[in-house]
């Protein structure tokens, strides 16, 4: 049996597209998400820098 590179070329697009169906499609996380992790990552920076503060001042 010979496979030509056009038939190779045709089965692998056909591939790819079965792939890309099964794939879900890229949903971003809602605004509240994001505002939510900015304002944890902030508490944790303060309270990492509130502990060497007290580490510092009051030892």
């Amino acid at each position: 049996m010979d496979h030509t590179p056009e038939e190779l070329e045709h089965f692998s697009a056909q591939q790819n597209e079965a792939e890309a169906e099964k794939q879900p499609s890229y949903t971003p996380r809602p605004l509240h998400h994001l505002v939510l992790a900015w304002v944890l990552i902030v508490v944790v920076v303060f309270a990492i820098l509130g502990t060497c503060y007290w580490m510092v001042a009051y030892r």
